[in-house]
């Protein structure tokens, strides 16, 4: 019975975080056009070992709450998830700092100015169009969890955005 029990909770979860993810509006695969790591972005995170892939590549939709410059050259943005969306946010999202908002990541938009982060942008800056409060938007790239942050849910890095 436990074992039963063991292997309807492990479909449950693999549909969930694999197929549940892929039938979301706008999902898309890794094989999508895309969904494809323009210019290696992915190389140029900042310990990318506190982030845990849960679908390679997805495409999602909402409203900026907030755009946040961080002292490793990246930017948050803080997104308020179209309704089709709101699957995508988890425990971690809710409560400070992110108020049940997304976390989308363009990262190498500014010169790092912590130390240990200039590596990670080196030879590289982010050409990713960074939108302002209010705007609503649609991305695509990595959805994660971050595990030094409460293993909440962001996009990260952003592969493209579109702003409309």
């Amino acid at each position: 019975m436990v074992a039963l029990v063991g292997v309807v909770a492990g479909f449950y979860f693999w549909d969930r975080f694999n197929g549940g993810l892929t039938s979301s509006p706008g999902g898309c695969s890794a094989s999508s056009s895309s969904c494809t790591d323009p210019a290696s972005i992915s190389s140029h995170i900042y310990n990318s070992y506190r982030l845990q892939i849960v679908k390679s590549c997805i495409t999602a939709s909402g409203t900026v709450d907030r755009v946040i410059d961080e002292v490793d050259g990246d930017i948050h943005l803080r997104l308020n998830l179209d309704q089709a969306y709101s699957n995508l946010t988890n425990s971690g999202n809710q409560g400070y700092p992110q108020y049940g908002d997304l976390v989308v990541e363009i990262i190498c938009v500014n010169t790092p100015s912590e130390t240990d982060a200039i590596p990670a942008c080196q030879n590289y800056t982010s050409q990713i169009p960074v939108p302002s409060a209010g705007q609503h938007i649609t991305i695509t790239g990595p959805y994660v969890l971050d595990s030094d942050h409460y293993n909440w849910a962001e996009i990260h890095p952003v592969y493209s955005l579109v702003i409309g």
